[in-house]
């Protein structure tokens, strides 16, 4: 794989020093550790095939509908699971979160499953790699091909098609960058249930890793309700594959973020300059809630319909990620469009470094920036988040 940079000096120069003073300790530094959890357990006692079919659906947020079929077999007990049977996403999530716990061991759902509460839900996951902010749960590295394959098919019914190639193609980059640097690894990723799975109480699928989390939220009423917080982050930003394939994850949503920009005029762009510079996010992973209290920018209800649909399509770019929850279509009725701002800060290219622009509406947060390189320092690395001011968690959490 070759990545459009180049490897810090000073990063591989850290990670040998360290490397060798570590030597027979089975610990490294420099930003990543060797994971404990790599071999892959093969104590289970149940196995589950699964098969997962989706097609795309032609709706505004990229949805897509999944089909999913399983059996479990257990001693001479055969046991089938067909959750296509399932009439709604919150009955079809339930159905494969079932599936997927039931390929694991008793100490493996033990370290799944969590208790629903707010420390749970916000402290562990963030942008540094696992080695330096412990994820709860389970590596998907640490898991056997049946349980590993159940997993899978459970976050794929998730999310749209759109969202399923933003966590390939995420969890792809932490694959390039294991060639290069410790601690990374495109299943380095972490799943983990807050609260039981049930039609009756609220839920939450934690999925995170280095640079991509997802939180999807079902409420008591077996409904999934919110895909918040997302966080989504690139190094390399692009790269070209042993295949000759060209990879650059966050691309669109780059993109669309810049011609929103791009289709201001100058007074325009002038108002929804902000005055403080920022070399990240502001509300970045464990800093919940903390929304500014006063909306800056400049306000969609003064721009055209053109610029309002480029607006919208930058909304999309990330809730077109989710899948059947209903964020997407609310975040873009005509009234939530008109009670959003936008911004930007230093530089408005989003290449530049230092770089960065943000989307507050009455519920939707969006924020993207723009940063140098940690393993390639010849290129630059993005961080961003989508936020629902009402839904991060399902709305399980006041902050």
């Amino acid at each position: 794989m070759t990545p459009h940079g180049t490897v810090s000096r000073s990063w591989l120069l850290c990670t040998l020093a360290t490397g060798l003073l570590a030597l027979g300790a089975g610990i490294t530094a420099c930003g990543g550790s060797s994971d404990a959890s790599s071999s892959a357990s093969t104590s289970d006692s149940t196995t589950t095939t699964t098969t997962t079919t989706t097609t795309t659906d032609s709706s505004s947020s990229g949805s897509t509908s999944t089909t999913t079929t399983g059996s479990s077999t257990t001693g001479t007990t055969t046991t089938s699971t067909d959750c296509s049977a399932s009439t709604t996403q919150g009955a079809k999530l339930l159905c494969l979160a079932t599936a997927f716990r039931a390929t694991l061991s008793s100490s493996q759902l033990a370290s799944v499953s969590y208790t629903l509460s707010a420390s749970n839900a916000t402290q562990h996951w963030s942008n540094l790699p696992v080695s330096i902010v412990a994820r709860n749960g389970l590596a998907l590295s640490s898991l056997g091909s049946t349980a590993k394959a159940a997993a899978e098919a459970l976050l794929t019914a998730a999310l749209s098609t759109q969202g399923q190639t933003t966590a390939t193609e995420l969890r792809a980059a932490d694959g390039v960058l294991a060639n290069y640097a410790s601690g990374y690894g495109q299943d380095l990723y972490y799943i983990s249930f807050l609260g039981t799975p049930s039609a009756t109480s609220p839920w939450i699928l934690q999925f995170t890793g280095h640079h991509y989390t997802v939180n999807i939220s079902v409420n008591s009423s077996n409904t999934a309700v919110s895909a918040t917080p997302m966080f989504v982050g690139v190094e390399p930003t692009s790269w070209t594959a042993s295949d000759g394939s060209s990879h650059a994850p966050m691309a669109s949503r780059r993109n669309a973020l810049l011609a929103m920009l791009q289709g201001l005029d100058a007074t325009q762009l002038a108002t929804a300059k902000l005055s403080q510079a920022y070399d990240d996010l502001l509300v970045p992973p464990q800093k919940d809630g903390k929304f500014p209290s006063t909306a800056q920018g400049l306000s969609v209800s003064a721009l055209s319909d053109a610029q309002r649909a480029l607006v919208k399509a930058a909304i999309l770019s990330y809730a077109g990620d989710e899948q059947g929850n209903g964020q997407a279509e609310a975040y873009t009725t005509d009234e939530a469009l008109k009670a959003t701002t936008i911004a930007w800060a230093s530089v408005s290219d989003l290449a530049t470094r230092g770089s960065y622009v943000r989307i507050d509406g009455p519920s939707v947060w969006i924020e993207f920036s723009v940063q140098g390189g940690i393993v390639f320092n010849a290129q630059n690395h993005y961080h961003s988040i989508w936020r629902d001011k009402q839904l991060d968690y399902g709305g399980n959490f006041s902050f």
